[in-house]
């Protein structure tokens, strides 16, 4: 049962971080997700390549949910990535409502993330 609990909550997260992919394939969709209209190439290309990145990580907490050998691995991508984000979100100033909004979804990811690592050495 405790595993069935912790495949979901991967799964769960692992979705949560597929979510910025729809700017890989209309880079329009960062208005909605983060506030941030792109001005220029550049930006544009920095976003959609970080919608890959966190695609990359989403897939790995997926697989992670029905592959448990992969858990600490994809965990601790997961949590990298969604603690360096939650430092530099609230550590500057001038950002968006919206990329406070990811950094405390990220805040909850990050809750989940833990109670999975929990389970899966409680089971152990």
């Amino acid at each position: 049962m405790a595993d069935k609990i912790a495949s979901v909550l991967l799964a769960i997260v692992g979705i949560v971080n597929l979510l910025p992919l729809a700017a890989f394939f209309d880079p329009a969709k960062t208005v909605r997700l983060y506030g941030v209209s792109l001005e220029g190439e550049n930006m544009t290309l920095l976003m959609r390549h970080r919608a890959v990145l966190l695609s990359i990580v989403g897939v790995a907490l997926l697989t992670a949910a029905f592959k448990p050998d992969l858990r600490i691995f994809a965990i601790s991508l997961a949590l990298i990535s969604k603690l360096a984000f939650i430092f530099l979100a609230f550590t500057t100033t001038g950002h968006t409502p919206e990329i406070r909004q990811v950094a405390l979804i990220d805040v909850g990811a990050i809750a989940l993330l833990l109670a999975v690592l929990g389970i899966h050495f409680y089971s152990r």
